[in-house]
This record gives C-alpha cells, sequence and structure tokens, in this order.
C-alpha cells in the first residue's frame, strides 16, 4: 500500500499522535491536511513525552518527511515555538519539515477575535481561543494571509490592510479590546516570513511527485470527524475539514484513492468544550475513565467530558470517511472496571436509530446499551475470551476490522492486527 490516512472517528483526542509516530517508521511522507495549533498530538518514545500541534508526528522520524499542507492554518510565533521545542529532542531542518506556500496565516487579530468572541460572545463554541476559526473565515472570504505572503512586505500590507478596517470597529465599538496597529503587524508577520524562507515550498507538487515515483505518504488528520464543519455537531465543531474530503482540499491525493483509511477511535468516548454527547456518564464510572485514562486536553488543559463507545456516531462516521478500519485506543483504560457497557443505538422519539446522520439532534438520543463481562487483561499476554468478546462485537457492529488497538501511550504498547505498508 501506497497511501494511508489516519483520522479520528470521534469528536478527537483519540490518540491520532502515536498512531501516526508508529506508522511513520515506515512512511516516506506524513502529511498535516487541515487544523492548526489547536490539535494536540502527543508521543511517548522510550518514557519521553512530546507534545506536537501543527508539526506532523512523523517528525521523531529522521528518514521521514514531515509536510504541512495548504489545508493547515498556520501561527507564526506557534511554529517557532515548536520548532524549539522539538529541536531539544531530534533536529528539524528545512530538508525533513516543508511547508506550503499557500497555508493560511493566523494573524494577531484572529487569535484576539476568537478570544473575544468565546469570552463575549452570546454562545459558548467551546473553542480553544487560537484564531483557527477567524483565520479560516478570511480564507473562505478571500481576505486571508498566506504564508507566501509572509515573504514580500508589499504584499503583507495589502493583504492585511484588506478587512483590517472591518475589524477595527469589531474591537473599538463591541468588544472594547486594544489591537497591534497595521504596522506593527506587519513588521512582526515580515521577520517571521524571514525566518521561515527555506520551510515553505509547493507541497502540492511535492506530494504529486513523491506519490508518483512510490513513495509511501501518510496523512494525518486533526481534531475529529464529529467536529467536521460540515459532517459534525454543529455548531460545536471546528472550523475545517477533519473528515477525509479534507485530503483532497487540504493536501492533494494525486493518485485519487487512499489505499487505507483508519479511523481512531477510544474504546470508550470522549469531548472537550460545549455540545451534546448521548453517552455522557455522570456517575463515579465516568470520573474513573476521567482520572485513569488521564483526560485532559493537550492543548486546553481541559478535562474531557468521558462516557461509553458510541456505535451510531462510530457508524456514521464510516460513512463519512470511508473507513477501511478502526484502531482502538485506551482499551486498558476499560481493564477491570466494575461494569462494561456499548451503544448500540438511540431512541429518538419513540424510534430506534444505529447510525447519526448530519443535522441529528443528539440531544434527544437516549442511548440503548449491550452489557458485557468486564474483562481484566493486562496486556502482558494472549488476550482474555472477555477481550475478545468486546473486540468482535465491535467489528460484527461496524462491519470493518478493528486493525489495531493501544494499551497504552507508548510506541511499544499498540498492537497490530493488520499490517498496512
Amino acid at each position: 500500500m501506497k497511501s494511508v490516512a489516519i483520522i479520528g472517528a470521534q469528536w478527537g483526542d483519540e490518540g491520532k499522535g502515536k498512531l501516526t509516530d508508529l506508522l511513520a517508521e515506515k512512511s516516506d511522507l506524513v502529511v498535516r491536511y487541515q487544523g492548526g495549533h489547536n490539535a494536540g498530538h502527543t508521543i511517548w518514545v522510550n518514557g519521553q513525552k512530546t507534545v506536537l500541534h501543527v508539526i506532523p508526528s512523523g517528525i521523531l522520524h529522521k528518514h521521514c518527511l514531515s509536510v504541512i499542507g495548504h489545508g493547515v492554518v498556520l501561527e507564526p510565533q506557534n511554529f517557532f515555538n515548536e520548532l524549539k521545542n522539538i529541536n531539544s529532542i531530534t533536529k528539524v531542518t528545512p530538508d525533513n519539515l516543508k511547508v506550503s506556500s499557500s497555508a493560511t496565516v493566523i494573524t494577531s487579530y484572529h487569535r484576539l477575535l476568537d478570544a473575544a468572541r468565546e469570552s463575549q460572545g452570546p454562545e459558548k463554541i467551546g473553542t480553544t481561543g487560537k484564531g483557527i476559526g477567524p483565520a479560516y473565515e478570511d480564507k473562505v472570504s478571500r481576505r486571508g494571509i498566506k504564508v507566501k505572503d509572509l515573504l514580500d512586505k508589499d504584499t503583507l500590507i495589502r493583504r492585511l490592510s484588506s478587512g483590517f478596517a472591518e475589524k477595527a470597529i469589531l474591537f473599538k465599538h463591541l468588544y472594547q479590546i486594544d489591537i497591534p496597529s497595521i504596522d506593527e503587524e506587519v513588521e512582526r508577520l515580515y521577520q517571521y516570513g524571514i525566518q521561515m524562507k527555506d520551510f515553505v515550498t509547493d507541497t502540492f507538487s511535492l506530494i504529486d511527485e513523491s506519490a508518483r515515483s512510490g513513495k509511501k505518504v501518510l496523512y494525518e488528520g486533526a481534531q475529529g470527524i464529529l467536529l467536521d464543519i460540515d459532517y459534525g455537531t454543529y455548531p460545536y465543531v471546528t472550523s475545517s475539514s477533519t473528515a477525509m474530503a479534507g485530503i483532497f482540499t487540504g493536501a492533494g491525493l494525486p493518485q485519487g484513492q487512499l489505499d487505507e483509511v483508519i479511523g481512531v477511535a477510544k474504546a470508550y468516548t470522549t469531548r472537550v468544550g460545549e455540545g451534546p454527547f448521548p453517552t455522557e456518564l455522570f456517575d463515579e464510572i465516568g470520573a474513573t475513565l476521567q482520572k485513569k485514562g488521564n483526560e485532559i486536553g493537550a492543548t486546553t488543559g481541559r478535562k474531557r467530558r468521558c462516557g461509553w463507545l458510541d456505535l451510531p456516531l462510530l457508524r456514521y462516521a464510516i460513512k463519512c470517511s470511508k473507513l477501511t478500519s478502526v484502531a482502538l485506543t485506551k482499551v486498558d483504560i476499560l481493564s477491570g472496571l466494575p461494569e462494561l457497557k456499548v451503544c448500540y443505538a438511540y431512541e429518538i422519539g419513540g424510534k430506534v436509530v444505529d447510525c447519526a446522520y448530519p443535522g441529528i439532534n443528539l440531544y434527544q438520543a437516549k442511548p440503548l446499551y449491550r452489557e458485557f463481562k468486564s474483562f481484566e487483561d493486562d496486556f502482558t499476554s494472549a488476550p482474555s475470551k472477555e477481550f475478545n468478546e468486546y473486540l468482535e462485537y465491535i467489528e460484527s457492529q461496524l462491519g470493518i476490522p478493528v486493525g489495531i488497538y493501544a494499551f497504552g501511550p507508548d510506541r511499544n504498547q499498540i498492537k497490530m492486527r493488520t499490517d498496512f505498508f
């Protein structure tokens, strides 16, 4: 197989980073295609923790080229901060990291606007306040700044001035926030552009040439399908295409298809921020999942809401992104629980619904559960009968295999049941 995608199949935080890191060992390119530094991908190698936000999770492999595609929104200061942190672990140069010249830049105005809306607006979405949404808004309204614009001061002044008057009125009269002047922001971004120059390239052609020469390309998604701007639980979503379609729009798929699409899901369900959550637990089991699973956001530091595995949502994710297999993470967190359940369907308005769909009112969904005998595996030996029954039920209900399961954060705590490369 030559092209593989790793996509979050829930509301993000599923453990995509460590799986990307694992598969990157056999990949030539790892491509990030959407989102920004609102993502948090945590990798553990020999007990050492690395948290990545916008730089692809293949960066720890020296043979692998990491690529930030044009569908990503990039905040330059964060990019260089992240680069500095990674350079303390492994050497990163323009030879193993490339940034699309067409990626959209997050400015100070985007960040300030995002934070103001979340703190002063009428409805909390649960954003990270990092400027992601406003940057995508400017991109869609054709006012966005591209990475290539940072390399030319005159272009930067012209592009940054577009729409500034509108933002200035919002900041002054609605949010009462002081903002940098155009000159200050231009100079700040231009200096970052000078530093970034050697990393910048035409990543679309780079991916195309690599694929045509037979190289193995691994696409890394951020967040999850249920946060997709079109497929997610709107309006409590992110601002990019987190589903498989985002690969076509945010990076390019020269060969026209993916050989394997891995949907990453926890063995239970979590969610950060606001929005509906049918299987959310408010009892001792929910508290145990949160504590035992260390369910705290790598980017935000917020506690994650926890609940049982939700198959109607996973069936929906499979259809949204043509998933070919599931990678089930954190199965060790379920081991030893006093009870174990899986939601196989919802009851909505007196009808049984076994697959979610765009616009479904999850606030009205009553989860229907199947109970399982708890397993006591420590994953140092062959899987128990109870654990196998749990996996087999999931596979039978989803119609695709569980190709991977992870029972800890480290590289050596991942069981491969399928050979993807």
